[in-house]
């Protein structure tokens, strides 16, 4: 058997880069995955890294065998415009939890901010996609994000919610926002027992106390829960990269709304990558 021809993977990366899209397909599929994985690698920017997986007709499995910290430099300049549902389903359900516990966590605490981004984005996947994605969002921290989002206005809805007649459109359900309407029909089209769980979460149907005191401590046991998973992740074999390693590696403060650059169109562009790499 002969052996792959030898690459420079960086060179490669400029070359695939600049020929025209059929031609650069042929030539990255003329390599083998692992060199593939390689050229990829050696990619700096995000955006041309994302280029190069679409290269081939189905880039699953290079999404999942390459690094959790270049994946989601990926989806970092994405979150907010809606394109990142074409690579999402590309994700491992595993591979997804990893990257949410790190995307949606500040030193510690819940942004809500970048968890909405990350719904927006699900809500965009087919039902059969996000059904498995929301499987690995703590449901605690969905009611957490749409608790002021999603009102139920009256007593007689609290009712239909207890006795399970639940639909996004009840008259007694309100939205604050369209995002917010949009996460809740997704959610209610992908997985109707989830959908419930979530409304009973929300509005505290069967718990005893204030919400918002159950609210509170329903999110600091998910936070203690991720940390655990995060400890345990770091553990593992075979794990490349720490939750300090990838927030160093990846910015997460330079997240920026598509609507924010358009207004500001004069701004640099962030730098997504360490110096140092």
């Amino acid at each position: 058997m002969n052996n792959p021809k030898a690459i420079v993977p960086h060179v490669e990366s400029g070359k695939l880069l600049a020929l025209p899209t059929r031609e650069a397909e042929q030539l990255f599929q003329s390599y083998g995955k692992q060199q593939q994985l390689e050229i990829i690698h050696a990619t700096r920017d995000p955006r041309e890294r994302e280029q190069l997986y679409y290269l081939v007709p189905d880039c699953t499995e290079l999404i999942q065998e390459s690094p959790a910290e270049e994946v989601l430099q990926i989806f970092d300049t994405m979150l907010g415009t809606g394109l990142a549902s074409g690579l999402l389903p590309c994700l491992s359900s595993e591979q997804f939890e990893t990257l949410v516990d790190i995307a949606v966590w500040r030193d510690g605490e819940l942004d809500e901010e970048s968890l909405d981004l990350w719904l927006f984005e699900l809500s965009e996947c087919e039902p059969d996609d996000l059904g498995r994605f929301l499987a690995e969002i703590d449901i605690r921290l969905l009611a957490q994000l749409l608790h002021d989002r999603v009102i139920l206005e009256d007593s007689f809805g609290a009712m239909l919610i207890e006795a399970g007649f639940i639909d996004p459109g009840l008259p007694s359900i309100q939205y604050a926002d369209e995002r917010a309407r949009a996460v809740v029909d997704a959610i209610w089209e992908a997985d109707t027992e989830l959908f419930a769980a979530l409304l009973r979460e929300l509005f505290a149907i069967d718990e005893e106390g204030d919400a918002e005191e159950l609210r509170a401590a329903a999110t600091a046991d998910a936070q203690g829960e991720r940390t655990e998973r995060v400890e345990e992740r770091d553990r593992e074999s075979g794990i490349d990269v720490t939750e300090t390693d990838l927030m160093q590696q990846v910015d997460l403060d330079s997240l920026q709304l598509q609507e924010d650059e358009d207004e500001d169109e004069d701004k640099d562009e962030y730098d997504y990558y360490d110096d140092d790499e």
